[in-house]
């Protein structure tokens, strides 16, 4: 038996297509820099995100995206994106993406894996 497939959007169906094409253009024709951006691509729709943002009830959060509750809730925002780095690092491919209080505006963004 095989894996399940989780449900994915044509979108990211799409996206990985387009990211195996752009991995196979680039080895074919030996462009490091296009294999690596195929392959990003192609493990975009793989990639968990976490997002910091100011929590209403005072203090900083930390949450997936598309979760409905908080990972964890901080009194500072710099233990929150500590503690959202932290996560990321151990589910990668990940996406971190820090918000600045407003909760419009992205602050930091940084990738790993």
């Amino acid at each position: 038996m095989g894996k399940k497939k989780r449900g994915s959007s044509p979108e990211e169906a799409l996206e990985k297509a387009a990211g195996r094409l752009g991995e196979a253009a680039g080895k074919v024709s030996g462009d490091k820099s296009l294999e690596a951006e195929g392959r990003a691509t192609r493990r975009k729709g793989e990639r968990k995100t976490y997002l910091v943002r100011a929590h209403a009830d005072g203090g900083w959060k930390v949450q997936a995206e598309g979760a409905s509750r908080a990972s964890s809730v901080h009194r500072t925002k710099a233990e929150a994106v500590a503690a959202a780095k932290e996560k990321a690092r151990n589910q990668a491919p990940s996406q971190l993406l820090v918000y600045k209080k407003d909760g419009l505006s992205v602050q930091e963004e940084k990738t790993y894996g």
